[in-house]
């Protein structure tokens, strides 16, 4: 008798801590096959490599800072052994407000209102 309480118990526990886990899932819009749009976390990701957006990992999201510190970490790499001053430098490399430019001319064909993945 006791240990059908236990398990019952158990039961009800593992069943309430299932249930009550299970968040709302993301919304993501697919678009053209190429790249997806987290209308839930607004990040953005690549589904295959790609020569324009080379310093994005494949299927790894990325926020608006982490865009940014990826597409100033990519331009910065052929200079990192010369000797320019700090002042030339941010005359060349991507600032925030370019990363930002740059994530929103990707992701401005996403209505997140309206979710609906983009294709051709």
């Amino acid at each position: 008798m006791f240990f059908k309480k236990i398990k019952k118990l158990l039961i009800t526990f593992i069943l309430f801590i299932t249930v009550t886990s299970c968040g709302p899932s993301d919304v993501i819009v697919n678009i053209y096959g190429f790249s997806e749009y987290n209308c839930t976390t607004e990040e953005y990701r690549i589904l295959t490599p790609s020569p324009m957006l080379s310093f994005l990992k494949p299927k790894k999201w990325y926020n608006r800072e982490e865009f940014h510190e990826a597409n100033y970490k990519e331009a910065l790499e052929p200079y990192k052994d010369l000797a320019i001053s700090e002042e030339t430098l941010s005359e060349v490399l991507p600032t925030p407000e370019i990363s930002d430019a740059f994530f929103n001319e990707f992701t401005m064909i996403v209505d997140c209102e309206n979710p609906k993945d983009i294709k051709f």
